[in-house]
């Protein structure tokens, strides 16, 4: 039998770009899960106590902050960009919140808030906090429910929820 030589085996050489396109389209997407997700992960929880020792250092950032709605700091025409009013801890710190939006129907002074937005300097240079999100605690539903009186709930709704839900109507 003659012998033949071998046969040279040629192999086409396959594409990486099927491969980087697959990974590609896995990272993108994660990354659009992860960020979408995050519910505020980002986002930094000050005292108001640290943001006037700290505040410095996150200046131009997200963050969120608790404290009382001031007594006496209400001032401008709410739903507008003029309108803001003080936090304060009862310690002595407060930061003033700029919220152009409703506000929400609980809102009042000497209420417990949540305020979430961006810190930045005022015209004057102070710290204010331009406002995305107020959340307002209402004793009715975040105090002991079963310490008010049906005589007070009823007042309650009757006059102050009232207030706030006239005010919003203007």
């Amino acid at each position: 039998m003659p012998e033949f030589p071998p046969e040279t085996v040629v192999r086409k050489k396959r594409s990486m770009a099927p491969l980087l396109i697959a990974v590609s389209v896995i990272v993108i997407g994660l990354a659009v899960v992860g960020s979408s997700t995050s519910g505020g992960a980002g986002m930094y929880n000050f005292t108001l106590a640290q943001l006037e020792r700290d505040g410095g250092k996150v200046e131009g950032k997200d963050i969120k902050v608790a404290g009382k709605v001031a007594k006496g700091s209400v001032r401008g025409q709410p739903a507008s960009e003029s309108f803001r009013f003080d936090l304060d801890d009862n310690a002595g710190h407060k930061l003033t919140i700029a919220y152009p939006k409703l506000l929400p129907d609980p809102f009042e002074e000497g209420r417990d808030a949540i305020v979430a937005g961006r810190l930045v300097r005022d015209g004057d240079g102070a710290r204010l906090l331009r406002a995305s999100s107020l959340t307002v605690k209402c004793p009715s539903r975040y105090g002991d429910a079963e310490s008010l009186s049906d005589a007070d709930r009823e007042k309650y709704y009757k006059t102050d929820y009232k207030k706030h839900l006239d005010a919003q109507r203007k």
